[in-house]
């Protein structure tokens, strides 16, 4: 019987020894700062610099996610043309979608409604800078300035050039080999958006009897350009941008 006993016990320990060697270890419990870190990882900063662009001062600005409480005018007191301001949206989930809405002094309005939590340049387009649909960009616009230029100097015009005023170097010699009474040249100039305000331009034309005429504060624009003889001229000015009678 003690032998019987004895048997029992070895076999009893021998499986319990077995059965804790293989039983598998418990997973750990997450722990309270990996859960934080987990939530935190979920929301995020939305940075935008905005661009005004569109050609007028804008009077109100805002990026909200409740249209009835639109929050801060980011535009203030008016945002003048090619002004910017940043606008910063923190602690938001990460997978929310703003409104950008802005509208000019002109009543001219635009918006955006899947503006994304992410740090973004904006520009606030005119109409003339839009491609499609959209009336903001993410990418700085290009502009476009156009000059009709006719001769009406009574002459042939052997030189005609356009060039950044100040600079040494006139460039392409538009007249070619020679632009006679009453025709016409087109002159086109391409610079980014933001840079248009700081461009000025001189125009400058020589006739085939040595006459010479300058302007040298032309801006970026869209204009008709009347080359003038001298008995055309109502002042100093050596050109019109308006037809002469």
């Amino acid at each position: 019987m003690e032998k019987f006993l004895k048997a029992g016990a070895a076999a009893l320990l021998a499986f319990s020894m077995v059965a804790c060697s293989s039983s598998t270890p418990a997973e750990d419990t997450p722990k309270e700062d990996d859960k934080k870190e987990e939530t935190a990882a979920e929301k995020g900063t939305g940075v935008y610099d905005v661009t005004n662009l569109t050609g007028e001062v804008v009077k109100e600005l805002y990026v909200y996610t409740d249209a009835a409480d639109k929050g801060e005018n980011y535009a203030g007191s008016g945002m003048d043309k090619n002004a910017a301001v940043k606008i910063t949206k923190a602690d938001f989930p990460t997978d929310t979608k703003f409104v950008l809405e802005f509208t000019t002094e002109g009543g001219y309005t635009g918006s955006f409604t899947t503006l994304s939590v992410e740090e973004a340049p904006i520009y606030l387009l005119s109409k003339d800078l839009m491609t499609g649909a959209t009336m903001i960009s993410f990418k700085e616009p290009e502009a476009n300035a156009a000059y009709t230029v006719t001769n009406v100097t009574g002459e042939t015009v052997k030189e005609l050039y356009l060039y950044d005023t100040g600079s040494s170097d006139k460039g392409e010699n538009y007249a070619g080999e020679g632009m006679a009474n009453d025709a016409v040249v087109e002159l086109t100039r391409t610079l980014p958006a933001t840079k248009t305000g700081d461009a000025v331009y001189t125009l400058e034309f020589v006739t085939e009897s040595g006459y010479v005429g300058t302007f040298d504060t032309l801006h970026f624009e869209v204009a008709p350009i009347y080359l003038l003889s001298k008995d055309m001229m109502t002042g100093a000015t050596m050109i019109s941008f308006k037809k002469p009678e």
